[in-house]
């Protein structure tokens, strides 16, 4: 039977993957092989890698029931599409209800099945469910840790970890909460509840990796503790240690541009959402943080993101924002509540990867310089290549209507930090700034005063302004945005209630009065709102009752109005700036006598803007104009408002404007880049170089030659200030050395022992404890609060011990680096600078594991001497000075081992050759960057590409650079294009290429390679054991005698031999030349002077005595010379 097969061309490249194969001329025919894809999918999530399950069968995707769905089932879907393994098997349609057939039910997998379908299930289309029992997943790509037969939860189980690409169990000796609290952490499941012995969870098999665990409790993996070593043990698998979690805040993130989601707490292994009575940012706080995504920015209640579904788990709920979870908040009790799910609370973060905003635009969200947030961090986009098609792309993502004008040259002003995107070139189509092609994150070569802008033509949607109110933005006739246009609200039913409403969402305090009949003036266009009913409770005006959007009976002539009482003006944020109060028809300064946090207290609760963080003086945010209404105000902090406070009377002073009191909040937190433009009239400390600052940063002045010592200057609000030296002491000095990477503290000097300053003076009264590791987070008066003179100017001499800092960050453990030499700051070359030099000085700092190494003066550019380049690190270097320049090797590509892809995640720049059949070193190329697998695209490549890629991988000379994906199409992002290779680098990344992820290509385009393989590869005994050491740190030693290795000399390095040895096989030392390799034993040949530039032998006696110390400190391996037995 002949079949005509209809499929449009997306389905085609969906459901198949093809081969064209020309037969001889002779035949003349052209055959079309047909293979099916992967037949399974995760949707509804926004993420590749979770979702509600799919299969394709009989020509049509259809769902799976979650009858008996465990992570079992879920584990082989996660392994089928190369996600890792599975975190959770969901059930009752927890991505969303499918449609169409139910292709599976009763599915039972043991686990290690290729593919769904081949696990126990009932027949194709046969079952007994509806959608409401679809199955679903989420998956933990990557993970090198797992609790194994726990159920349905994945935060409770048998610890299981993955070494030498085998999975094996923990020991129970000493196991306990802090061993198990260490695993919880890393797989993101909260508390930790018990860590149980004796195989609690069933015996597991294969290896004991870990016995006689010993953690501190702060590790954030379990291989950072201490233990026996890998494989070594005394244990059974009946002592297999377990854990149990308390589980985690699960989400669903929203589609839109910030960090949305319905909040879903696990419990009882059963999820469901959180009630919104008392939502507040507090709440939010806490769920932000618990998830790792910067600060709450909203607290949103009314299903904002639509309703959830299943139990309400929590109402009620009261947190305080330090919480480490939010069920660690005072609540009703799980399950017990009084809400439907159309109260289902949600939140908005600020840091989200990819996330953009528009700064320095004045009263506009829709209009600024162009901000975009990667890696942790707000970062700016050069304006090369920027045009009206890139700005609509922002404006698309923002919300913010039709673009106007793409602005370039600093137009808004010249940002800081790093430079993210440059030579952007959106099609115009995009919905996220982050999907255009760029030239790569952090590639660029400009400066800030190239930062790009966007002019966008609307507000948000539901935004409010007051128009025609004169000078006042807290008075005025009543108008909100919706469907890209501004429109006026009716004044039917229009009270004090709803009036109430504006001036809270305005940040304009309390409301005064609710002027209807147009009394601001007539309107024009249309009448958006009419019969609004607000309870005086709700944060927006959007939210409140009404008759409908558009749906009204009334004329311009019926324009509702607001007054309100209270504004901070000339700071760009409703939340700081100076404080004006609205008495006898108009707006007014307060005087800053007695002006303290009290005061300031009560202006930002009536503001609904959380505490006072600094109470401001001599008009830090400008002069005000017209009448002073107040002075000699006395709060206890308590009042409902200002004008409740104690004081002189309504116009009754002694002060001018130059007096006038401001205020900044601690929510939001306060950004410089909303400071007004031009800075207000304070007098400045000329800037050394004319270097500014970033907000928090300290520095030592008139210090002499020396940058350790001298008076300690802070910069805040755009200008650098001196501390007081009330209360100084050691403690406060100890974290300002700390803060500069200058050692230990010696003396804290005061009386302006370095000199006067001049300026404001920032702080007074600073009380540090000494732990924190800026001045900033210590305890003081309040920023610019003081009873002081420059005559009383704190001072510091540090020890300057550590000769590494990283700057202009304003935080410690990421910046340019900058090393002490001769007396002085200097900076260091990008010249071959990658991540195992960034994370030698990430560990000289005691700052972790480095994430980037940027180059390109990432963090603007420095100043003074360049002390080093060509800088070539291992990574397990004590610090960056011992490191020699000159005498070491280049980095070395990793050990000749291979690890099957989909087990194994990679390090940044690795690559790996993937569906080549048996052979590792014939495949499609892949690279790992930015924690994912990308492939590389064929255009421009050839041999000199491929003997690179082979070079890395340790498998001999290149044959072919394979073009048009011929070894399959890949997935997930092409990271490199237009590859050109010298043919001498000694890693892929190292060659030049259009920039990470900036590409014209598709999959169908993926470069390959067939190497020649090397002997290595091609023995049938010991030799062929494949061990992955990737998860292992290594000693210098360690590295050094890799690179013996490396560099093609026959011989065995020092953790081939070790692991070898735990796997039972015995080495003997049998020449200095050659080696011999047998199936009963192997011989460890020693290697010869040429191997490194050093003037003895590796694997020799001079070797041995060079390198004991090191070699008893990395593990207490030993030494071998000719004829010992290892």
């Amino acid at each position: 039977m002949l079949h005509r097969l209809l499929l449009s061309s997306s389905q085609f490249r969906e459901h198949f993957s093809f081969r064209v194969c020309f037969c001889p001329p002779s035949h003349l025919a052209v055959f079309l092989f047909l293979s099916a894809a992967s037949p399974v999918r995760l949707v509804n999530s926004g993420n590749r890698c979770s979702g509600r399950v799919e299969i394709f069968h009989a020509g049509q995707w259809g769902t799976v029931c979650d009858d008996h769905w465990d992570l079992d089932n879920a584990n082989v879907v996660c392994r089928q599409l190369d996600c890792g393994t599975a975190q959770l098997a969901l059930s009752s349609a927890a991505f969303g209800p499918g449609r169409g057939p139910i292709w599976l039910d009763e599915v039972y997998c043991y686990g290690n099945e290729p593919s769904i379908s081949d696990c126990r299930h009932s027949e194709f289309g046969v079952h007994d469910c509806v959608h409401h029992e679809d199955a679903s997943v989420v998956c933990a790509p990557g993970s090198h840790m797992r609790l194994a037969n726990g159920g349905n939860s994945s935060c409770s189980g048998r610890v299981e970890i993955f070494h030498f690409g085998q999975w094996g169990t923990v020991c129970d000796d000493l196991w306990d909460l802090l061993d198990a609290e260490v695993v919880c952490r890393q797989l993101g499941c909260g508390r930790v509840l018990s860590a149980p012995t004796q195989a609690r969870f069933g015996q597991g098999s294969g290896p004991i990796w870990y016995d006689d665990v010993t953690c501190t409790g702060s590790e954030t993996k379990l291989s950072e503790c201490q233990h026996q070593g890998i494989g070594s043990h005394d244990c059974g698998h009946s002592e297999d240690a377990g854990v149990v979690c308390e589980g985690n805040v699960v989400f669903i993130t929203d589609s839109s541009v910030f960090l949305s989601f319905p909040v879903s707490c696990f419990a009882s292994e059963t999820l469901g959402t959180v009630c919104d009575d008392h939502w507040d940012l507090d709440n939010a706080d806490v769920v932000c943080r618990q998830l790792d995504c910067g600060p709450a920015q909203s607290a949103l209640s009314h299903a904002a993101f639509g309703p959830g579904s299943g139990p309400i788990w929590l109402d009620d709920v009261y947190c305080s924002g330090n919480e480490p979870s939010i069920s660690d908040c005072k609540h009703l009790g799980f399950g017990v509540h009084n809400c439907g799910h159309h109260e289902d609370a949600s939140v908005i973060c600020e840091g989200v990867e990819g996330e953009v905003r528009l700064a320095n635009g004045g009263n506009s969200s829709c209009s600024g310089r162009v901000e975009i947030f990667h890696f942790g961090q707000w970062g700016t986009v050069c304006d090369d290549l920027w045009d009206l098609l890139d700005a609509e792309v922002v404006c698309r993502q923002l919300g913010c209507g039709r673009v106007l004008s793409a602005p370039t040259q600093a137009r808004f002003g010249q940002g800081s930090g790093p430079i993210w995107y440059d030579n952007v070139m959106c099609t115009g189509s995009e919905t996220k700034l982050s999907e255009c092609r760029h030239q790569g994150i952090g590639s660029h070569d400009c400066g800030h005063m190239e930062d790009a802008g966007v002019v966008c033509e609307a507000a948000s949607p539901g935004e409010v302004r007051l128009a025609n109110g004169g000078n006042s933005s807290c008075s005025g006739r009543v108008e909100i945005f919706h469907f890209g246009q501004w429109g006026t609200v009716c004044d039917d039913s229009w009270g004090l209630l709803d009036a109430e409403v504006v001036c809270r969402q305005l940040g304009c305090g309390r409301v005064l009065s609710a002027p209807t009949q147009a009394r601001f003036g007539q309107g024009s266009g249309p009448i958006w709102y009419d019969n609004v009913m607000c309870t005086g409770n709700e944060t927006k005006l959007s939210e409140c009752r009404h008759q409908g959007s558009g749906s009204h009976d009334c004329g311009h002539n019926e324009d509702a109005g607001v007054v309100c009482e209270v504004r901070l003006v000339n700071s760009g944020k409703r939340c700081s700036g100076r404080v004006e109060i609205f008495h006898a028809g108009q707006w007014g300064t307060v005087c800053d006598d007695h002006w303290e946090l009290n005061n300031a207290d009560v202006v930002c609760r009536q503001l609904d803007c959380g505490r006072a963080q600094s109470a401001l003086s001599n008009a830090a945010f400008g002069p005000g104009s017209g009448p002073i209404w107040l002075d000699d105000v006395y709060c206890s902090g308590n009042e409902p408002s200002i004008s409740d406070c104690k004081h002189l009377g309504f116009g009754v002073h002694n002060c001018g404007h130059h007096e006038d009191a401001s205020v900044i909040t601690n929510i939001p937190t306060f950004s410089t880049a909303t400071l007004p433009n031009p800075r207000p009239p304070l007098n400045t400390t000329t800037p050394p170089g004319n270097y500014t600052g970033v907000e928090g940063e300290v520095r030592l002045a008139n210090g002499g030659n020396s940058s350790c010592s001298g008076r300690v200057e802070i910069f805040h609000f755009g200008q650098w200030g001196t501390v007081c030296d009330d209360s100084w002491g050691l403690l406060d000095a100890e974290v300002v050395c700390r803060q500069l990477g200058c050692g230990r503290v010696l003396s804290a000097p005061t009386q302006a022992r370095f000199g006067q300053g001049s300026g404001p003076i920032w702080y007074d009264n600073v009380m540090c404890t000494g732990s924190e590791t800026k001045l900033s987070e210590c305890r003081h008066q309040g920023i610019g609060s003081h009873d002081c003179g420059h005559n009383e100017d704190a001072g510091v001499v540090c020890e300057a011990a550590s000769p590494v800092r990283l700057v202009n960050s304003g935080n410690r453990c990421s910046g340019r680096v900058e090393i002490f030499h001769a007396g002085q700051w200097g900076t260091v070359c990008d010249d071959h600078w990658d991540l195992d030099n960034a994370n030698v000085v990430c560990r000289q700092l005691d700052c972790g594991r480095a994430q980037s190494a940027l180059s390109n003066a990432a963090f603007g550019a420095g100043r003074g001497p360049i002390w080093l380049d060509n800088v070539s690190c291992f990574g397990n270097d004590t610090n960056i000075p011992t490191v020699s320049t000159s005498t070491l090797p280049n980095p070395r590509p990793p050990l000749n081992i291979t690890t099957p892809p989909g087990n194994y995640t990679g390090v940044e720049g690795e690559v790996r050759l993937a569906n080549g059949g048996n052979s590792s070193c014939s495949g499609r190329v892949e690279i790992f960057h930015f924690g994912q697998w990308g492939t590389v695209c064929d255009d421009s490549w050839d041999l000199l590409d491929a003997e690179v890629v082979c070079r890395q991988l340790g498998c001999g000379r290149v044959l072919s650079a394979p073009t048009w994906a011929r070894f399959g199409q890949g997935s997930g992002p092409i990271w490199y294009d237009d590859v050109m290779c010298t043919g001498s680098e000694t890693k892929l990344s190292e060659c030049r290429h259009q920039g990470i992820g900036s590409h014209d290509c598709g999959h169908m385009e993926d470069a390959g390679v067939v190497c020649e393989e090397s002997s290595q590869h091609q023995h049938g005994h010991a030799l062929d054991k494949e061990v992955d050491l990737s998860g292992t740190m290594m000693s210098c030693a360690q590295a050094v005698k890799q690179s013996c290795l490396n560099v093609g000399t026959k011989g065995l390095d020092l953790m081939t031999v070790a692991t070898w040895r735990m796997l039972g096989l015995s080495a003997k030392v049998y020449t200095d030349r050659y080696c011999t390799v047998t199936h009963q034993s192997v011989f460890l040949a020693t290697l010869s002077s040429g191997c490194l530039p050093f003037p003895v032998s590796c694997f020799t006696s001079e070797t041995c005595q060079l390198w004991k110390p090191l070699l008893r400190q990395s593990g207490d391996l030993p030494c071998w010379t000719v004829g010992d037995s290892v």
